[in-house]
């Protein structure tokens, strides 16, 4: 269930957010370096604020050449400016490594909770028959919600109990969100309302109010919104994913009378691989990738090119380079649509015309190699 594309998302959200823990970092350095060069104001010697402001620039603007792409000058500082700024480096470079680390633990928890997410959504549909059993569905009902014949099967699915357990998802704890969802969203809902007033359904009908009540309330109503929000940082992201995932496990019903549950497994352990590699190698290869970006970019400089849209040319890249099995076109294309929904309105055809150049230049060079399914299209 979660498939490439909520990957390619999750690296790009895990690499905005080092980036700006990055910048914040940078930030720092500079101000242990004005620290430094303030007048000491307790001190009864005199001190020369003048010298003192331009020290502190000179080993502001050290800091900032020695990360930049531009060449140094070449000229001589006073020892105590080098030697407060190689540890202005050290320090913003260590801070850089430990936020790496941090990011990487979080996108891998914020990726892994969309499983969880699915999971409570599952059980969220169990507890609501339990509620309408205890309402009586209301005072016009001729059935009951919870004679469903998926939520029946969906009650006393094992797998569902097994990964719930394994995930430590419940909603025990959450009765008074549930009992509110209910009442406020649900019973007085027209289409609830006119499903309970219906005896033997088929099992298309209970299908479809399923499907309803996911749309409509539980990934819609404001009650629900507000809950799964403050669970996962990136909730309107994810709804789609979910969205399809649950539906996905009860038509599986439908269509071959036994329930679905999707489970990170094998696939999960490959897709885990391919969003650590996008946000490593995004990251510890910046300059390498930049390298070939730049050349492609004609008359903009890349500090002026958004910082998302900075990011997805070099997850693009990586891609492209590591990944032999994944077609140019598909990563292209894949790309191009983030950039349209996450970025500026014209990136989706910045970023088409930057990597078309870059593929084609790679592949001349024979640094971009395809195989298998990779080849199709490559052309």
């Amino acid at each position: 269930m979660l498939n490439r594309r909520l990957i390619r998302i999750r690296a790009m959200q895990a690499l905005f957010a080092y980036k700006q823990a990055e910048g914040a970092n940078f930030q720092l350095a500079l101000d242990l370096i004005a620290d430094h060069f303030s007048p000491d104001l307790n001190s009864m010697e005199y001190q020369d604020k003048e010298k003192l402001e331009g020290l502190k620039k000179l080993g502001q603007n050290l800091l900032q050449e020695a990360f930049s792409r531009r060449e140094a000058e070449k000229f001589d500082a006073p020892a105590e400016v080098l030697r407060t700024v190689e540890q202005a480096k050290e320090f913003y470079l260590l801070k850089n490594k430990k936020d790496v680390q941090h990011y990487a633990s979080r996108m891998l928890i914020e990726a892994e909770r969309v499983y969880e997410l699915y999971l409570q959504i599952l059980l969220l549909f169990i507890d609501i028959a339990d509620r309408s059993i205890q309402d009586g569905n209301g005072s016009d009902a001729k059935s009951k919600f919870s004679d469903n014949q998926i939520v029946k099967v969906l009650r006393a699915e094992k797998v569902l109990e097994t990964q719930a357990i394994r995930r430590s998802v419940s909603l025990s704890n959450e009765q008074v969100f549930v009992a509110k969802l209910y009442r406020e969203a649900i019973r007085s809902n027209e289409r609830f309302k006119e499903y309970v007033s219906k005896i033997n359904h088929t099992l298309e009908e209970d299908f479809a109010i399923l499907k309803y009540l996911l749309k409509n309330v539980i990934l819609k109503h404001e009650i629900a919104w507000e809950f799964f929000e403050k669970q996962d940082l990136y909730w309107i992201d994810d709804i789609e994913t979910l969205r399809a995932a649950v539906t996905h496990t009860f038509q599986s019903f439908v269509e071959e009378g036994k329930l679905k549950i999707a489970l990170l497994d094998e696939e999960w352990e490959e897709r885990k691989e391919f969003l650590q590699t996008l946000y490593q190698k995004s990251i510890l290869e910046t300059k390498d990738l930049e390298e070939i970006l730049i050349p492609k970019l004609k008359n903009w400089e890349i500090e002026r090119i958004s910082g998302t849209d900075q990011i997805l040319l070099k997850m693009a890249v990586v891609e492209m380079l590591n990944y032999p099995s994944i077609p140019v076109k598909v990563t292209i294309n894949e790309i191009i649509e983030i950039a349209k929904e996450y970025s500026t309105p014209k990136s989706g055809q910045f970023v088409n015309g930057i990597l078309d150049g870059v593929a084609k230049e790679l592949k001349d060079s024979g640094k971009l190699r395809k195989s298998g399914r990779g080849m199709l299209d490559n052309k």
